[in-house]
């Protein structure tokens, strides 16, 4: 059995490699203001009951450094219940790059946050739409890194980093390092053409690819999949997606408040496990990899526990194996993003990543999703499209 384990593991640490060294060898640029054929670009985002962050995400996007023709910010708000609304209205008022608006209600077969996200988009006049989230935060030139990439008329979607956490707390500095592990799968995947992920709060999408794929219309029910199974749809399309690694791009946004914020975050990300499978767009890589990810943090949380019962030390293999393949990985990305390890936490998050994951893989798909006020049934009975 132990036998069985390692060699599962092996193979984790040798794909681990690959995805290590196509970060390494991926080329990045350093000089933002040095861009002059900059597109149109509509910045797009949904907001609900965001009156803590909403003035930080409004001062992040009025500093931008795009020219002022040729951006738009369109806040769309999605139903808040506090005084997320009137703080819009009241701090953009004279600054005409700003559309505010108000969802309604959605129509059948859409869920809340993509109805939202569509209401603006359907307004939005950017050749380029640019995504992310109301408690985020940015640097001045996010915006003209991630257009950048569309000076190549062959990509479609650009995907940037979100790293979770503000603070030097115990419990940001963990979700942090647990963020960058999810970043740097997520590049490395795309970088071999092997998409894995997306992060709603920051990634763009050219909106002719938008429009070709139908946009939300295939993936209008799900309550999360805004940007997953948005870039699952542009990869089957001929649009290139490409990653976005420059320092300066990164979006960040607060981690989860304690361990019941975190848990139904979770859910959130694992609640269209089963779609994964059902859905024609989703490539069999995708799914044949996601299927490995998960039997090996199984294998390494049942060789966890076999360890905790006999204490052989060889049952701890499997593990180190884990271990020392995502601290490849993630080195590799900070070196590129110009990002720094925290070993402890990093160490920290390894004790019981295996855990979260196998329970959320299992529970995920089957599990009711409260977000923001909000209960939404799991996604059990979607239709291949």
């Amino acid at each position: 059995m132990i036998l069985i384990f390692c060699v599962v593991t092996l193979f984790y640490f040798i794909c681990s490699l690959i995805l290590s060294n196509g970060i390494k060898s991926y080329k990045t640029f350093s000089n933002p203001t040095g861009i002059i054929a900059l597109p149109y670009v509509s910045v797009i985002i949904a907001v609900r009951d965001e009156e803590i962050y909403i003035e930080n995400l409004l001062d992040s996007l009025s500093e931008q450094n795009y020219p002022s023709e040729k951006i738009e910010f369109i806040i769309i708000d999605d139903g808040s219940t506090d005084n997320t609304y009137n703080i819009l209205s009241e701090i953009v008022t004279n600054d005409n790059r700003f559309k505010i608006i108000k969802a309604g209600k959605p129509s059948k077969g859409f869920s809340p946050k993509k109805w939202a996200l569509n209401q603006g988009i359907k307004i939005a006049e950017g050749e380029v739409l640019i995504m992310t989230d109301g408690d985020c935060k940015m640097e001045e030139d996010w915006a003209r890194y991630m257009a950048y990439h569309f000076k190549n008329k062959d990509v479609g979607m650009v995907l940037g980093s979100s790293p979770l956490g503000m603070s030097r707390s115990i419990w940001d500095r963990a979700m942090q390092m647990d963020s960058v592990g999810l970043d740097a799968l997520m590049m490395s995947t795309l970088i071999v053409n092997i998409p894995f992920t997306a992060s709603g709060r920051n990634l763009a999408i050219r909106k002719i690819a938008f429009d070709e794929i139908d946009g939300y219309n295939a993936i209008g029910q799900f309550t999360s999949g805004d940007d997953d199974l948005l870039m699952h749809a542009i990869s089957q399309s001929a649009w290139r997606i490409v990653p976005c690694l420059e320092k300066g791009s990164e979006v960040r946004s607060p981690a989860p408040k304690g361990w019941a914020e975190f848990f139904w975050q979770r859910i959130r990300f694992a609640s269209k496990g089963k779609a994964y499978f059902q859905l024609d767009f989703v490539k069999s890589t995708f799914r044949t990899g996601l299927l490995f990810i998960f039997f090996t943090n199984f294998i390494v949380l049942l060789s966890q526990l076999i360890f905790l019962v006999y204490q052989e030390s060889i049952f701890l293999i499997p593990w180190l194996l884990k271990i020392v393949s995502d601290l490849f990985l993630i080195n590799a990305y900070l070196s590129k993003t110009k990002g720094s390890l925290d070993l402890t936490y990093f160490l920290f998050n390894e004790l019981w990543h295996a855990l979260y994951v196998t329970v959320f893989g299992i529970i995920g798909p089957f599990t009711p999703v409260y977000w923001k006020g909000r209960r939404s049934k799991t996604d059990l009975s979607v239709q291949a499209s």
